[in-house]
């Protein structure tokens, strides 16, 4: 069953009287429960599409639409709102705020959402071995550490689909490790539909699909560990 699809996506950015086309004529039919790795070399447009897909970027023309309704034409006050209940997302840079507790991280997002689900919260916390964790600050634990604690900020208010952007990007090799088989576990436990920009191959022994993007177009769509 699709759950995301783009149909003649384009994206170009205009300055100084340029146009620079980034993404031409994407048509993607990613279905319920896949998790997909986009791949590229850098500048191929790959977190341009990220960022199209999931609603931070509006798109020049074409349609992205999240069962079959197209939020590509969403108005901001619409678009907030699919964001609180339906996309989550997790970032390269972890994007915890200091001042907060691992638990205060994860809860603002419920409390924004209006659900305050502390036991949820104190669950999940569990799952992901952060629970003893919870009352640290940002920089108090690791960068892996905030990383699952950013998936788990992601998963918080139950969304369809989770965005990762290079989310192992700033990493070490055991850090990396963790979090994609905490990723891992989110897509097989929760049946979450996971869609992730990566710069490493690596990671591909994690996913259902692999997208690659070169020059703005998608050169390779094809299953994997199927």
């Amino acid at each position: 069953m699709s759950k995301l699809q783009t149909k003649g996506l384009y994206k170009n950015y205009f300055e100084g009287g340029l146009t620079t086309e980034v993404l031409k004529d994407i048509n993607l039919d990613i279905d319920e429960g896949e998790f997909v790795l986009i791949t590229g070399p850098s500048g191929s447009g790959k977190t341009t599409l990220m960022n199209c897909i999931s609603g931070l970027e509006s798109v020049t023309a074409g349609e992205v639409l999240l069962d079959g309704l197209d939020f590509s034409k969403f108005s901001k006050k619409q678009m907030a709102e699919l964001r609180k209940n339906k996309i989550g997302f997790v970032f390269q840079a972890y994007n915890l705020l200091p001042n907060l507790t691992l638990f205060e991280n994860i809860q603002i997002a419920s409390v924004i959402a209006g659900k305050n689900d502390t036991n949820r919260i104190n669950e999940l916390l569990t799952k992901f071995n952060l629970a003893e964790f919870k009352k640290h600050f940002p920089n108090q634990v690791s960068g892996g550490m905030q990383q699952r604690t950013a998936i788990v900020r992601a998963l918080i208010n139950d969304p369809q689909i989770i965005f990762a952007d290079e989310p192992t990007g700033n990493l070490d090799s055991k850090s990396t490790l963790e979090v994609m088989e905490n990723f891992k576990f989110l897509h097989d436990e929760y049946k979450k539909t996971i869609i992730m920009v990566t710069h490493s191959l690596d990671n591909l022994k994690y996913a259902t699909r692999h997208i690659q993007i070169i020059d703005g177009k998608v050169v390779l769509d094809e299953k994997i560990n199927a």
